[in-house]
């Protein structure tokens, strides 16, 4: 194997005039006999692990591997050539128990590297180990803080192609700091994700010999991912889990109000995001999605004209203003030529119900009411065109207006909606809200796993491990 060490570190170095003329000859291969010199301040920069090395390596951080031996004259990290530096071992206790993170050994080299121990007799073992060390340190440190797919796509993190210069500076505090209390301190703070940590260990035992088992652990460690996107939550925060079908409304670590919600079905899925409900409308109107309007009500307007009257629909103009609907033609209309806004009034038979909550979003989505209630009794509840639609809509705003003695508090809500006349509410202290999807979490003591709705498990199934996930039994 090459090892291009520079000439000038050779001639420095090598004592022996009658080895130096055999490496020259040798076009500065290594030769099998070689024994690398006792390490010592001296000729430690003898011991490298040169470019040519780190070209060849499977490397998952190769230019953060790259900067960091750079800054070291590529002289070796974990060893001295001869035997491991104990900061080594303590990095090989924490790569065989990666799966205690929900995380995959293999990710970080670790059967190369019992190859390369046990193996006496390659000469360049020491170079490559401290190359997969090295990386796997690396490519550990970015995956436990950021996870290793990304959110948007679900494909694998590409940590190749930047140099990730906050575990490149942990790693160049080893071995002053502690290898596996650095990483503890990368993980979410989450009590959430601490409680599936600890239902990993014992699913992960089960599944030794049974096969469900094995799945739901899976499922946990999928979990534990989504858990690494998520930055700080605030105190105050409003967390609908889609899967689950459940909106949350926490306050310093209280749990205020639980309520069931309807999601979006697989073809209009409710979308992951991140906002702030600033205010709310009671008796609100339903201004139509034109998706909605064109494939669902104009067929109906085609052979029904008294569709729009018996539901509550007026119709506007591409301007606004309300036009007489027994003025136009339907059947002249298609899909792709409808020049026409249905909205539909106020009342308890608009489909928001009787409380639409605001948030900015680019998916045109809301939480709201909804005047269908019956379906709340089904336990699949993925059953919307994309919005959250909140069994205890009237709780939830009553929830929101609690602390307000200057708009509008409880009692004044109350008495606003048996006035039954549309009113926008504007929230003292707007409240952060989180639409995520998460198919287990921990509540009570209880493990409990929700179907993928959406197949994201199955997706990162894919790019983790190659392979679909299988559905695992449900906790509800």
């Amino acid at each position: 194997m090459v090892f291009c060490m520079p000439l000038f570190d050779l001639i420095n170095r090598v004592k022996n005039l009658g080895y130096l003329i055999l490496l020259l000859a040798c076009g500065c291969h290594y030769v099998k006999d070689y024994s690398p010199l006792p390490a010592s301040d001296e000729n430690q920069s003898s011991l490298l692990a040169d470019t040519i090395l780190i070209g060849n390596a499977p490397l998952n951080c190769r230019l953060s591997v790259e900067n960091f031996y750079a800054t070291r004259n590529y002289s070796l990290f974990w060893s001295d050539g001869v035997r491991l530096a104990p900061a080594a071992d303590s990095l090989l206790i924490v790569l065989r128990q990666v799966g205690r993170f929900g995380l995959i050994p293999s990710d970080y080299h670790l059967d190369e590297i019992q190859m390369l121990l046990a193996d006496s007799i390659s000469a360049d073992r020491y170079s490559r180990l401290d190359l997969l060390l090295t990386d796997g340190f690396l490519a550990l440190h970015s995956h436990i803080r950021d996870g290793r797919l990304y959110p948007e796509t679900l494909l694998p993190r590409d940590l190749s192609a930047t140099a990730d210069e906050m575990a490149i500076a942990s790693l160049q505090r080893i071995p002053d700091l502690s290898i596996i209390r650095e990483l503890q301190s990368l993980e979410p703070k989450a009590a959430q994700y601490h409680l599936l940590k600890e239902a990993l260990r014992s699913f992960t035992l089960l599944g030794e010999e049974d096969s469900i088992q094995h799945e739901q652990a899976e499922k946990i460690a999928l979990n534990l991912e989504r858990w690494r996107w998520q930055k700080q939550w605030p105190d105050r925060y409003v967390f609908v889990n889609i899967p689950a079908f459940v909106l949350r409304v926490f306050e310093k670590d209280s749990l205020w109000l639980k309520t069931r919600v309807i999601v979006g079905k697989r073809e209009t899925p409710t979308p992951v995001l991140e906002s702030v409900i600033r205010s709310f409308v009671i008796y609100p109107y339903w201004h139509v999605p034109r998706s909605i309007a064109t494939k669902e009500i104009l067929p109906s307007l085609k052979g029904n004209a008294s569709y729009l009257r018996k539901n509550n629909f007026d119709v506007l103009n591409m301007g606004g203003t309300v036009v007489d609907p027994d003025t136009i033609q339907w059947t002249l209309y298609s899909p792709e030529q409808f020049p026409f806004i249905l909205r539909q009034r106020e009342g308890s038979e608009n489909s928001m119900g009787i409380i639409k909550f605001n948030f900015a979003n680019n998916y045109n989505v809301y939480l709201h009411d909804t005047n269908s209630k019956a379906l709340f009794k089904r336990i699949e509840r993925d059953l919307s065109h994309g919005c959250v639609r909140v069994d205890g809509a009237v709780s939830f705003a009553h929830y929101l207006v609690r602390e307000d003695e200057i708009y509008v508090s409880p009692e004044d809500l109350d008495q606003y909606l048996s006035l039954q006349q549309r009113l926008k509410i504007d929230l003292r202290k707007p409240i952060l809200l989180k639409l995520e999807y998460f198919t287990a979490e921990v509540e009570n003591g209880a493990t409990l796993f929700y179907g993928d709705i959406y197949k994201k498990d199955s997706m990162m199934m894919q790019s983790l491990y190659n392979r679909k996930m299988i559905a695992v039994t449900s906790g509800l």
